[in-house]
């Protein structure tokens, strides 16, 4: 018997050491892990041989140089007499240099070669496996049948390790349901992330995380597949556009697939695969479509049951899938010698995912055809829905195929301009809306100029404009059957109603298209008006409902996979500003990077602004550098440009945030500039009126300061926000009690409690500080039923100091920034020419508010906190 039969190959020169795969491989050591049969099955190069003989050379130095019993199988042994001949030559070379106990080499096979070979094996005491490698050579009946008898056959301590590319055709069942059977297929095979960077590595090739994750997404652990990708990375300088091509261009990948997957195929079964490997997934109906043939649904069983080429995408699934990386090479193989065909065959799996129900599937097939008729008729008839799916990128990739002929249709040109708004690519959906304006208001089509009014109503949305169009919307949407039409134009309507500031309409709107959205399972619509009824809320200050809507509308994001998309930006920012008004630091700060985090590059500028603003002020109160997080808000909103209009409501959330922080930090210039640009976007409302009184009283004007103030608490001017009018009593009743008028002070207080309590509004008290909590202190147990929420506050707000909690005066910013140097007290009053009584009048108030009780401190705070 030639030795190669029986040799047990040598491991590779780069051998990665493996543990057990999910502990499936027979521990020799372990009685208790007694498979009577070992399955190893997977296509080649998934480093079956090299596993198993690692496997192997273990359990000798545990259990003995006889444990383990090798024979190569190969295209010969479909001769009984030489498969029996290789088997006993093997057993009997484990025997080493005895003969005692060797089994005889029979002349003819027969029972007798089993029961001499039975009756070897049971002479040992101790367990011995039988590996058959390369099972899948075995072919013919008469050699199948002799192992299926070997199995039913063997000795109470012989085992079987079968290795090849396809599953052996022998009868497992039985062992299968007692337990005795162990099965190892591809997935098991597949390298782990870290064995992936370790077998690159071993080519002197280190990627970074994100090529890592599209080399693993495209070879999916198939060892082979990864060390043909290091050989192609291998002196690259752009990893990236090597992953994207080598399946396609290297003749190794070609070489290797052709010559050792689909070679061993016959040409009907290659040819299937080659056509089925369009689609992602494939279905029997599917495959028939695009083969034409009516065994499909047999032929993708059987394809299924090799456990190698197309695996079930679940268990008891009609839906298959090709390895990803064996489809990228076919997919190659066809767009390289039959591109006709490969759009031909985009073309049938466009239309038969259009008839099943699977829109989103057949534009991205139609966009692959480059079927200029069916694309056309695919974003008319599916287009809404995709939006409202948020399936945009399958829709604009779609729209980059169509001709201008096409795109000029406008119902078409409507659909793709508002999928351009949706994706905040305002640019793009100009320039298309320039050109479908008249013909979209002429059109004999009702859908078309609803569509048209929905479109100029996202166009109008994020600025918060008051356009014409959510007049004649508002007229016409109760007309409107069609629920995809009816459910963007009532999410359309609602968010710029709420960006305008009108509550009840915004509610009104995003509480019926949410009915609509849940009942046809439009994932991205209902998140946007669950997200959006949350911010509704915030125009009345309601922070407990608030919470709660936007706690549902992130735990829907979860249960739908939406929580890491651009779309849960938003939401992220409500959650993140309600804890931030709860005085929640850790809370906020981590909902705030998420935020940002999700956020990416999608190009939304308002839901942008939101983030950046609210984790700003997030860090200025509890980071570390509160200079660096004012400089950062002032950057993001420098990038707005001032003749943009901006929606009042976004203005009357952030700019009196941005004021205060400017004016905490001694910094009134900034804080003014805050104030003009704020005026210019909220109009005659009443936190313009509110930004302007606290400029006056920073400077001391505390007359001209009241009488702005007075205009919003008797509700002369109307506010878009309540916490702005609750913010407005806080600071009248300061300002009335620093002008000694004690029952103007208390009554504004009790205001701004009644209003505060039942939204549970801390943040107002709290910035205000050590002023409002001396007012709020006499008040404690004269309250009622309001005592509880007045004791919240008082607790939130610290006895002493703890941050910058107070505003400096500029007088006051003026004497600190003298205090670094070493002049004297007189030297410095001197220099500010004022007397040094005045001098120690503001020394003692600037230790007051930065909690220190020397100028040495003093000094090391104002640094610490930004002042110097």
């Amino acid at each position: 018997m030639p030795e190669p039969k029986i040799t047990q190959p040598p491991p590779p020169r780069e051998l990665i050491r493996r543990a057990r795969p999910g502990g499936m491989l027979p521990d020799v050591a372990e009685p208790e892990d007694d498979p009577a049969v070992t399955v190893v099955s997977a296509p080649a190069g998934f480093g079956k041989t090299t596993l198993v003989s690692s496997w192997a050379d273990d359990s000798r130095r545990t259990a003995g140089p006889n444990a383990v019993v090798w024979v190569n199988v190969d295209e010969a042994d479909n001769d009984v007499a030489l498969f029996f001949a290789g088997v006993l030559a093997a057993f009997n070379r484990s025997q080493g240099g005895t003969s005692a106990g060797r089994v005889p080499e029979p002349r003819r096979t027969g029972q007798d070669s089993l029961t001499l070979l039975a009756e070897l094996v049971e002479r040992r005491r101790e367990r011995v496996w039988l590996v058959l490698d390369d099972f899948q050579t075995l072919r013919e009946p008469a050699a199948v049948q002799v192992v299926d008898t070997l199995l039913r056959r063997m000795p109470r301590n012989q085992r079987l390790v079968l290795c090849g590319r396809v599953d052996p055709p022998i009868g497992l069942q039985r062992l299968r349901i007692a337990g005795r059977l162990r099965e190892l297929g591809a997935d098991d095979l597949a390298f782990s992330r870290a064995e992936t960077a370790e077998a690159i590595a071993l080519h002197g090739i280190h990627l970074s995380e994100e090529h890592l994750d599209r080399l693993i997404s495209l070879t999916e652990g198939w060892p082979a597949a990864i060390r043909l990708a290091a050989q192609a990375l291998r002196g690259s300088r752009d990893p990236g556009s090597v992953l994207d091509s080598f399946v396609e261009t290297d003749h190794a990948v070609a070489e290797y697939l052709t010559g050792e997957v689909l070679s061993p195929l016959p040409e009907d079964q290659q040819d299937f695969l080659r056509r089925t490997s369009v689609p992602d997934r494939i279905t029997p109906g599917l495959a028939r479509a695009l083969t034409g043939r009516e065994d499909a649904a047999a032929v993708l069983g059987a394809l299924a049951r090799t456990r190698s080429l197309i695996s079930r995408s679940e268990v008891d699934s009609d839906r298959y899938r090709q390895h990803a990386f064996l489809r990228a090479y076919l997919q190659a193989d066809l767009r390289r010698r039959m591109p006709t065909v490969l759009a031909e065959l985009h073309r049938i799996a466009a239309r038969w995912f259009a008839e099943h129900g699977e829109p989103v599937t057949a534009v991205a097939h139609a966009a692959s055809a480059h079927d200029t008729e069916l694309a056309t008729n695919l974003v008319t008839k599916h287009g809404l829905a995709l939006i409202l799916a948020g399936e945009l990128a399958t829709l604009r990739r779609l729209a980059a195929t169509l001709p201008a002929r096409a795109r000029a249709d406008a119902e078409v040109g409507l659909i793709l301009t508002l999928t351009d708004l949706a994706a905040a690519d305002r640019a793009t959906a100009e320039m298309r809306l320039s050109g479908l304006a008249e013909s979209a208001r002429r059109s004999p089509s009702e859908r078309v100029r609803d569509l048209d009014l929905i479109v100029r109503t996202h166009w109008a949305r994020p600025p918060g404009r008051v356009a014409p169009a959510l007049e004649e919307l508002g007229e016409r949407v109760e007309r409107i059957t069609d629920p995809d039409l009816l459910m963007l134009a009532l999410i359309n309507r609602g968010t710029a109603m709420f960006w305008l500031g009108e509550a009840q309409a915004a509610g009104r709107d995003l509480g019926w298209a949410l009915r609509i959205a849940t009942a046809h399972e439009f994932d991205h619509a209902t998140l946007h008006c669950l997200t959006h009824l949350a911010a509704v809320a915030s125009l009345d200050s309601d922070y407990p409902r608030m919470r709660r809507m936007v706690d549902e509308a992130l735990q829907f994001a979860e249960r739908r996979s939406l929580s890491d998309s651009p779309a849960a930006s938003f939401a992220y920012t409500i959650a993140a500003t309600v804890a931030y008004q709860y005085l929640e630091s850790d809370r906020a700060a981590e909902l705030a990077g998420r935020a940002i985090d999700v956020l990416g590059s999608a190009g939304d500028r308002t839901a942008e602004l939101c983030a950046v603003s609210i984790d700003a002020a997030i860090d200025f109160e509890w980071g570390q550098d509160p200079h660096s997080a004012l400089v950062r808000l002032r950057r993001q909103w420098g990038s707005v440009n001032r003749q943009d209009a901006v929606a009042p409501t976004l203005v009357a959330h952030l700019a009196p945030i941005e004021q205060r922080m400017a004016l905490r930090l001694g910094r009134p210039d900034w804080a003014a500039e805050a104030e003009r640009r704020a005026s210019a976007w909220v109009g005659d409302h009443g936190e313009a009126q509110l930004l302007r009184a606290r400029m006056h009283a920073h400077y001391g004007r505390v007359t001209a300061a009241r009488a702005l103030l007075e205009k919003i608490t008797k509700n002369r001017v109307p506010c878009l926000l309540v916490s702005s009018r609750i913010e407005a009593h806080v600071l009248a009743a300061m300002l009335a009690e620093r002008a000694h008028d004690g029952r103007s002070a208390n009554l504004e207080i009790r205001a701004a409690i009644e209003l505060a309590e039942p939204r549970r509004a801390l943040r107002p008290f709290y910035d205000a500080g050590q002023e409002i909590r001396q007012l709020l202190v006499p008040q404690l147990g004269r309250l009622g039923r309001l005592d509880p929420f007045v004791e919240e506050v008082l607790e939130a707000i610290p006895p002493a100091p703890a941050g910058v909690t107070a505003e400096l005066t500029p007088r006051e910013v003026q004497l600190l920034r003298e205090l670094p140097s070493l002049a004297t007290i007189e030297e410095i009053a001197g220099s500010l020419y004022v007397s040094v009584n005045t001098v120690k009048t503001h020394l003692r108030n600037v230790y007051r508010k930065l909690g220190v009780t020397s100028r040495r401190d003093a000094v090391i705070a104002a640094r610490e906190r930004g002042l110097l």
